[in-house]
Protein backbone atom coordinates (compact mmCIF):
# COMPACT_ATOMS: atom_id res chain seq x y z
CA UNK A 1 0.00 0.00 0.00
CA UNK A 2 1.04 3.45 -0.78
CA UNK A 3 2.15 5.75 1.93
CA UNK A 4 0.82 9.38 2.33
CA UNK A 5 4.15 11.10 1.46
CA UNK A 6 4.85 8.74 -1.80
CA UNK A 7 3.37 10.38 -5.55
CA UNK A 8 0.85 8.61 -6.42
CA UNK A 9 0.16 7.49 -9.80
CA UNK A 10 -3.26 8.14 -10.14
CA UNK A 11 -4.37 10.84 -12.97
CA UNK A 12 -0.77 10.58 -14.23
CA UNK A 13 -0.63 11.13 -17.76
CA UNK A 14 3.04 9.18 -19.35
CA UNK A 15 2.18 11.64 -22.56
CA UNK A 16 1.70 14.77 -21.23
CA UNK A 17 5.02 16.01 -22.24
CA UNK A 18 3.64 15.68 -26.10
CA UNK A 19 1.69 18.66 -24.91
CA UNK A 20 4.56 20.99 -23.48
CA UNK A 21 5.03 24.03 -25.23
CA UNK A 22 7.96 23.80 -27.68
CA UNK A 23 7.74 19.92 -28.20
CA UNK A 24 7.41 19.49 -32.17
CA UNK A 25 3.63 17.50 -32.80
CA UNK A 26 3.62 15.25 -35.57
CA UNK A 27 1.00 13.50 -36.80
CA UNK A 28 2.94 12.47 -40.02
CA UNK A 29 3.78 8.28 -39.71
CA UNK A 30 6.31 8.85 -42.52
CA UNK A 31 8.48 11.06 -39.74
CA UNK A 32 8.56 7.83 -38.06
CA UNK A 33 10.51 6.45 -40.46
CA UNK A 34 12.15 9.39 -41.96
CA UNK A 35 13.90 8.20 -45.63
CA UNK A 36 17.15 9.54 -45.67
CA UNK A 37 18.07 11.93 -48.40
CA UNK A 38 19.62 8.76 -51.29
CA UNK A 39 23.62 9.09 -51.65
CA UNK A 40 24.60 10.74 -54.45
CA UNK A 41 26.79 8.74 -57.12
CA UNK A 42 29.96 8.97 -57.15
CA UNK A 43 31.89 9.74 -60.32
CA UNK A 44 35.26 8.83 -60.87
CA UNK A 45 37.44 11.34 -62.63
CA UNK A 46 39.02 10.83 -65.54
CA UNK A 47 42.53 10.95 -66.73
CA UNK A 48 45.01 12.95 -68.83
CA UNK A 49 43.36 10.70 -71.70
CA UNK A 50 39.30 11.11 -70.73
CA UNK A 51 39.09 7.62 -69.61
CA UNK A 52 37.59 6.75 -66.02
CA UNK A 53 39.56 4.83 -64.20
CA UNK A 54 36.67 3.06 -62.20
CA UNK A 55 33.15 2.60 -63.05
CA UNK A 56 30.50 5.10 -61.65
CA UNK A 57 28.94 3.99 -58.82
CA UNK A 58 24.89 4.07 -58.19
CA UNK A 59 21.74 3.13 -56.25
CA UNK A 60 21.40 -0.98 -56.08
CA UNK A 61 18.39 -2.68 -57.18
CA UNK A 62 17.51 -4.52 -54.46
CA UNK A 63 18.84 -5.08 -50.84
CA UNK A 64 18.10 -8.34 -48.61
CA UNK A 65 18.21 -7.96 -45.11
CA UNK A 66 17.96 -11.38 -43.12
CA UNK A 67 16.41 -11.57 -39.77
CA UNK A 68 17.91 -13.16 -36.91
CA UNK A 69 16.15 -15.95 -35.30
CA UNK A 70 15.16 -13.53 -31.55
CA UNK A 71 14.37 -10.38 -33.10
CA UNK A 72 12.76 -8.32 -30.13
CA UNK A 73 12.82 -4.90 -28.80
CA UNK A 74 16.56 -5.18 -27.76
CA UNK A 75 17.33 -5.43 -30.88
CA UNK A 76 14.83 -3.57 -32.67
CA UNK A 77 17.41 -0.30 -32.95
CA UNK A 78 19.73 -2.12 -35.16
CA UNK A 79 16.75 -3.36 -36.90
CA UNK A 80 15.78 0.09 -37.58
CA UNK A 81 19.12 1.39 -38.75
CA UNK A 82 19.80 -0.95 -41.31
CA UNK A 83 15.74 -0.72 -42.79
CA UNK A 84 16.65 3.24 -42.76
CA UNK A 85 20.03 2.53 -44.56
CA UNK A 86 18.37 -0.24 -46.77
CA UNK A 87 15.38 2.13 -48.06
CA UNK A 88 17.36 4.96 -48.81
CA UNK A 89 19.68 3.17 -51.48
CA UNK A 90 17.00 0.70 -52.65
CA UNK A 91 14.52 0.33 -54.85
CA UNK A 92 13.17 -2.93 -53.32
CA UNK A 93 13.56 -4.59 -50.20
CA UNK A 94 13.56 -8.10 -49.38
CA UNK A 95 13.68 -9.20 -45.83
CA UNK A 96 14.59 -12.97 -45.25
CA UNK A 97 12.13 -14.25 -42.16
CA UNK A 98 12.89 -17.63 -42.63
CA UNK A 99 14.89 -17.67 -39.09
CA UNK A 100 12.58 -16.00 -37.06
CA UNK A 101 11.63 -18.44 -34.38
CA UNK A 102 10.77 -15.55 -31.79
CA UNK A 103 9.21 -12.15 -33.01
CA UNK A 104 8.03 -9.07 -30.60
CA UNK A 105 5.32 -6.05 -31.45
CA UNK A 106 7.99 -3.84 -31.86
CA UNK A 107 9.46 -5.15 -34.55
CA UNK A 108 6.56 -6.06 -36.40
CA UNK A 109 5.25 -2.87 -36.06
CA UNK A 110 8.88 -1.19 -36.69
CA UNK A 111 8.50 -3.96 -40.28
CA UNK A 112 4.50 -2.31 -40.84
CA UNK A 113 6.17 1.32 -40.40
CA UNK A 114 8.63 0.43 -43.27
CA UNK A 115 5.84 -1.33 -45.79
CA UNK A 116 4.17 1.79 -45.37
CA UNK A 117 6.68 4.19 -45.94
CA UNK A 118 8.36 2.24 -48.45
CA UNK A 119 4.78 2.36 -50.62
CA UNK A 120 4.52 6.00 -50.01
CA UNK A 121 8.13 6.07 -51.78
CA UNK A 122 7.10 4.07 -54.29
CA UNK A 123 9.23 1.33 -53.01
CA UNK A 124 8.93 -2.37 -52.44
CA UNK A 125 9.48 -4.80 -49.54
CA UNK A 126 9.02 -8.36 -49.23
CA UNK A 127 9.31 -10.94 -47.09
CA UNK A 128 10.93 -14.06 -48.24
CA UNK A 129 10.11 -17.64 -46.72
CA UNK A 130 8.67 -16.20 -43.72
CA UNK A 131 8.39 -18.90 -40.94
CA UNK A 132 5.40 -20.16 -39.09
CA UNK A 133 6.02 -18.16 -35.67
CA UNK A 134 6.76 -15.02 -37.79
CA UNK A 135 3.40 -15.43 -39.58
CA UNK A 136 1.24 -16.44 -36.74
CA UNK A 137 2.28 -13.54 -34.56
CA UNK A 138 1.38 -11.41 -37.92
CA UNK A 139 -1.62 -12.98 -37.88
CA UNK A 140 -2.37 -12.22 -34.31
CA UNK A 141 -1.32 -9.03 -34.75
CA UNK A 142 -4.03 -8.58 -37.29
CA UNK A 143 -1.45 -7.25 -39.43
CA UNK A 144 -0.37 -10.64 -41.74
CA UNK A 145 -2.72 -8.93 -45.00
CA UNK A 146 -0.88 -5.53 -44.58
CA UNK A 147 2.64 -7.42 -44.23
CA UNK A 148 1.30 -9.60 -47.16
CA UNK A 149 2.79 -12.82 -45.19
CA UNK A 150 0.92 -15.62 -46.77
CA UNK A 151 2.81 -18.81 -45.82
CA UNK A 152 1.82 -19.90 -49.28
CA UNK A 153 2.96 -18.18 -51.52
CA UNK A 154 5.32 -16.46 -49.77
CA UNK A 155 8.94 -16.26 -51.55
CA UNK A 156 7.92 -17.52 -54.82
CA UNK A 157 7.08 -14.19 -56.42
Amino acid sequence: MADKHEPSLIGYDPLAWLREPGVAKSSEPSEVLAIPEPKQPVLAEADADGVADSATTSMAHATRIALEAVQSIQNVCNLHERLLTALADAEAIEIDASAVSVVDTATLQLLLVLKRTALDAGKQVSFDFPSDRFVEAAQLLGIAELLEVDQAYAGFF
